[in-house]
């Protein structure tokens, strides 16, 4: 990840935990800013577990505030979702640059 944003983040036992953000973005419908991030960590389906939480862009602490209604999580998952495709098709141009440059090497 070449581009890697860190938050920080305090545990509920008080440990530091980094976190990669993956996103954010800002709903004019509901005035909110989103974050979605990860501690890197799996789930019991083998599956890296992702969070999201409302924030204030302006505030220097960075308070997580909890998704509130079922449409904001239906609209974040879209987002999500939309995150994830956009990473496969960078991830299909990596494997396609790098296959050129070895197609190219043997040239």
């Amino acid at each position: 990840m070449a581009d890697r944003a860190i938050m920080t983040a305090i545990g509920e036992n008080g440990e530091i935990i980094d976190c990669d953000v993956l996103f954010t973005f800002k709903n004019t419908a509901t005035g909110k800013c989103y974050i979605v991030y990860t501690e890197n960590t799996v789930d019991e389906n083998g599956d890296i577990e992702i969070f999201a939480s409302v924030f204030d862009p302006d505030d220097k602490t960075l308070t997580l505030l909890p998704i509130e209604t079922d449409a904001e999580w239906a609209m974040l998952e879209a987002k999500l979702a939309e995150y994830s495709r956009a990473k496969e098709r960078e991830g299909d141009n990596d494997e396609n640059n790098q296959k050129l440059k070895e197609d190219n090497a043997d040239a």
